[in-house]
């Protein structure tokens, strides 16, 4: 299905955005060189317009972003998918940086041809200071929560090893699973607010995905609950973070295993799709999701009308869709073809040597 875009602002539109304030607008080049510039930018980022139009957009990127290719990749995915959004660090005339939420949109001319892009982006320095304290504030309550619950989980394994009666050691097995599930819920928001706050960082590097996939599934173990993994997976390499990717990996498997029929299939599929990226599917065999929730299904505290009682906060897959992104990947959710549900992770492909798992 073609992809339709915004077409290039009017002149007029222009002067209307040049009067705005709240927000950096600018326009792009398909090279990405600033051809216009609005009073909301002069406040934002500290140029006037004299002196950055004709310049590269990439003069408002931190040296390590510049280094990295950032700028360069998210006018590819603008111009791929129409729209990009990318939320970090940004730099002002002065040197100082701001926490700074963009949105870069691809737009067409009067004919229909690409015409280069729309730039909006909006100061949350005090935002990202507020979920900052946020996250230390909650680091310290995991670790109030975490060190008893070290203690629950351990002291019920010992009464489990030591005690004869069937019913009594049913008991401590009770106590240490619910203990270890409190934990997983409590590094699952902390992981969260860290995300939340820009305090994760990615180094995606070449990574073959058979060696990654099967390292997850070897870590799970037992946590599949006698879910069978299957990979139907090639020598495929992605530009991932591996531990980032097997966080990723291991919420999407915990998710099928939990929310499928017990000792029902797991599989993992793996596609090499055009345009350099590798579609990495988990497919399960549970009661899938409400085709009205897929809109949301990613959204924080989002747990679809589907869920039942049995834990968890609604935030592993805004989680996953947070790292996937960090890597210029998107994550979709659809009907399953074992009739449960497909998730897919989309990763670019990478051409180099991977480095080990």
């Amino acid at each position: 299905m073609e992809t339709r875009r915004p077409a290039a602002p009017t002149p007029g539109q222009v002067e209307w955005a040049a009067q705005i304030r709240d927000y950096a607008i600018l326009t792009l080049d398909p090279d990405g060189v600033v051809t216009s510039w609005n009073a909301g930018a002069e406040l934002v980022k500290g140029y006037a317009a004299e002196e950055i139009l004709g310049r590269s957009f990439e003069v408002f990127y931190p040296e390590s972003d510049r280094t990295d290719g950032l700028p360069g990749r998210l006018l590819e995915q603008a111009r791929r998918d129409g729209r990009v959004e990318h939320i970090g660090w940004r730099v002002r005339r002065d040197g100082s940086q701001f926490w700074g939420d963009v949105v870069i949109t691809a737009v067409t001319d009067s004919e229909g041809a690409f015409a280069g892009f729309i730039k909006v982006t909006r100061d949350l320095t005090e935002e990202h200071r507020l979920e900052q304290a946020r996250e230390m504030f909650l680091a310290g309550v995991g670790h109030d929560f975490r060190s008893p619950l070290t203690s629950i989980e351990g002291y019920a394994g010992l009464l489990k090893a030591e005690i004869d009666d069937p019913m009594l050691a049913d008991f401590a097995e009770r106590i240490q699973s619910n203990a270890l599930r409190l934990m997983k819920l409590v590094d699952l928001m902390l992981e969260h607010s860290r995300l939340r706050a820009g305090r994760v960082r990615v180094t995606p590097a070449p990574t073959r995905v058979d060696a990654l996939l099967g390292a997850v599934v070897d870590e799970l173990g037992t946590q599949l609950d006698g879910h069978v993994v299957t990979l139907h997976v090639a020598h495929e390499v992605v530009q991932a973070d591996a531990t980032a990717m097997s966080r990723v990996f291991t919420n999407l498997l915990t998710n099928a295993a939990k929310y499928s029929p017990a000792g029902s299939g797991i599989d993992l599929h793996v596609d090499v799709v055009a345009e350099g990226f590798v579609d990495i599917v988990v497919a399960d065999r549970g009661r899938g999701i409400d085709p009205e929730d897929l809109a949301t299904i990613f959204d924080e505290f989002e747990r679809g009308r589907r869920a039942e009682d049995d834990g968890g906060f609604g935030l592993g897959l805004s989680v996953v869709r947070h790292l996937v992104e960090m890597h210029g990947g998107t994550v979709t959710l659809g009907p399953g073809r074992y009739g449960g549900t497909d998730v897919t992770v989309r990763l670019p492909a990478a051409a180099m040597e991977p480095t080990p798992v």
